[in-house]
């Protein structure tokens, strides 16, 4: 019998990868938004749920945001934003991409 994918998000939360929207984090916080709009505040730092969430569709395009690529809506290069790009979320959030994690996202998308 096959068990769901659950991760463990601490304070003895386990949530499935497809309901998380995005992690943005906050000192030694990481507030999970999840894809009905409510968010979780986890003690468990970004860096180890990153790793816990290795295997899944999702990617850090800055060091304080991580997010789910099934819900990327849409993308705007470096000519039209200005800096190295934003990525725009389904719920019209918009990120901004890193210099430095650019050219790992790039070779996602296309």
């Amino acid at each position: 019998m096959k068990t769901i994918n659950l991760i463990h998000l601490g304070s003895r939360k386990n949530i499935s990868p497809a309901n998380i929207l995005m992690l943005k984090s906050d000192i030694n916080y990481t507030i999970i938004y999840l894809d009905d709009g409510s968010k979780i505040m986890s003690s468990t730092t970004m860096g180890k749920i990153e790793k816990r969430l290795k295997d899944f569709q999702f990617f850090r395009p800055n060091r304080s945001i991580i997010f789910n690529l099934e819900f990327m809506a849409d993308y705007e290069d470096k000519a039209q934003s200005g800096s190295y790009g934003n990525i725009l979320l389904k719920n019209n959030e918009k990120i901004a991409l890193s210099r430095r994690k650019s050219e790992a996202f790039l070779k996602i998308i296309q």
